[in-house]
């Protein structure tokens, strides 16, 4: 069963922040996500693969596209809802990227790599991952899982 579309505007979950490209700002903002998210319970199942996929993409955010300068900002909003999903959007101030020319992390010359396996971790991990203005954003679809679902469904009217 596949959610409905995720509507900001009525949504149960709202997250925005604005980091400096730092370590201790992916971990302040996958913790503060982590937290929102598992109040609202729509992640049943799904924890690893939201926690790891944004871990990613901030620290592509802060380590690629910002070359981990403390003075430049990585842009985060988190949009949720039980019967939706989540969309999870990573914006920073570098250059860009072209997503297509990535190395693929699979190949037999890159195995012994100990990095660049973000984005292949983020297309495995979420439903769907689109790159948008020129590749300094990246946004992560995850569907619920069919607990969240069934979840949604037995939440009273407000």
């Amino acid at each position: 069963m596949v959610g409905k579309p995720v509507d900001r505007a009525s949504v149960s979950l709202r997250y925005r922040a604005v980091l400096s490209s730092t370590t201790e700002s992916i971990n302040r903002a996958v913790s503060d996500v982590l937290a929102l998210l598992a109040k609202t319970r729509f992640l049943n199942g799904a924890k690893a693969e939201v926690e790891i996929a944004l871990r990613e993409a901030l620290a592509n955010a802060v380590f690629h596209g910002n070359r981990g300068d403390p003075e430049r900002r990585v842009h985060v909003r988190v949009y949720g809802d039980p019967g939706c999903g989540v969309v999870m959007a990573v914006r920073d101030e570098g250059p860009g990227f072209e997503p297509s020319e990535v190395p693929d992390p699979r190949s037999e010359e890159r195995l012994h790599l100990t990095h660049g396996r973000g984005i292949f971790l983020m297309q495995a991990l979420m439903d769907r991952v689109e790159y948008r203005r020129g590749g300094t954003e990246v946004v992560l679809f995850k569907q619920p899982t069919p607990r969240a679902l069934k979840s949604a469904r037995r939440r009273p009217a407000k």
